[in-house]
């Protein structure tokens, strides 16, 4: 104990010979509140919500401490840097030359306690409802508040925005296509990249309240007939210039074509044609043929769609 003390008094006269803040020790808790007092609550409110006079015409407005969707994402580093630096184009200035590193770290500490007075939340629904306010924010505007993308910038964009809510549609939005469309954007359509915005966990919290959007299939459809409705669409978007919308190739491209493209309703061709050969030559294309690989268009699972809706469809014509 003797040695500790000696340890004390050695740490209290340096910081007084240097000049530097004598830390709060036992009252850091209470001195984090009476700085957040004096200093914060006047914008972020004495509950952390940020419902004060101030706060509510400030644009954008302060943050709330006491939201826990709003400080999910939020680091001790992002906390730290706003405090002692301030937020660029934001009414919170720079505290550095205002609160030492300690006081920084007692006003950091009472934030935590602010953050944990609320109601606690799984993280599924904490994700969900991250996801819900990056989306209501920033991809509302064009694909609409449920996921119709039935707003007027949706109507004039060229092609138009995905509709999350369609299940047919979505049924070809795997995970992986959902997150590189996010991350990088989609070339050629208004879908620009969040990467520099959005961090990867929130990226994911924005797929996760998409595919809640995401509606039942229509009555009467099984998740069997909708693969195949999904891989008509496919077949309707690419594949009818050459092999028709009957699957007889009777097309103006398909008659002059050599050699003629394969007719589907060719029963005894047909039955020789394994689901393998089609897929290969879908996905490799056919050397000697206008058949082109489709491989870098479609993902596998497009092309079984596409399969099934020939063999379903073309099986039993004449």
């Amino acid at each position: 104990m003797q040695q500790l003390s000696a340890k004390c008094v050695w740490a209290f006269l340096a910081t007084v010979l240097l000049g530097l803040p004598i830390p709060a020790s036992a009252t850091e808790a209470s001195s984090g509140k009476a700085l957040y007092e004096r200093d914060c609550a006047f914008c972020h409110g004495a509950d952390g919500l940020a419902n004060t006079p101030v706060g509510r015409i400030l644009s954008p407005r302060p943050r709330r401490f006491a939201d826990p969707v709003e400080m999910a994402r939020l680091t001790q580093d992002q906390i730290y840097r706003a405090i002692k630096d301030g937020v660029p184009g934001t009414a919170m200035a720079s505290w550095g030359n205002v609160l030492s590193e300690p006081q920084i770290g007692d006003v950091m500490d009472y934030i935590d306690q602010l953050k944990g007075a609320t109601e606690p939340t799984s993280k599924e629904q904490l994700s969900l409802q991250v996801g819900r306010r990056i989306y209501d924010k920033e991809c509302a505007f064009c694909h609409g508040p449920t996921g119709d993308a039935d707003t007027d910038a949706a109507r004039v964009l060229k092609p138009p925005p995905r509709k999350f809510s369609d299940p047919i549609e979505m049924a070809r939005v795997d995970d992986g296509r959902m997150y590189a469309a996010i991350k990088l954007g989609r070339p050629g359509t208004a879908m620009a990249s969040w990467a520099s915005l959005l961090s990867p966990v929130e990226i994911i919290d924005v797929m996760r309240y998409i595919r809640s959007l995401q509606k039942p299939l229509p009555s009467g459809m099984t998740p069997k007939s909708a693969e195949i409705t999904v891989g008509g669409n496919i077949y309707k978007s690419n594949c009818v210039t050459c092999h028709g919308p009957n699957g007889d190739a009777n097309t103006q491209l398909g008659k002059v074509l050599v050699p003629h493209p394969r007719n589907f309703t060719d029963q005894k061709a047909m039955s020789q044609l394994t689901d393998e050969q089609m897929a290969k030559a879908i996905q490799e294309g056919k050397p000697g043929t206008a058949m082109a690989p489709w491989g870098g268009v479609l993902s596998p699972e497009d092309i079984q769609r596409v399969i099934r809706y020939i063999r379903t469809t073309f099986a039993n014509k004449p």
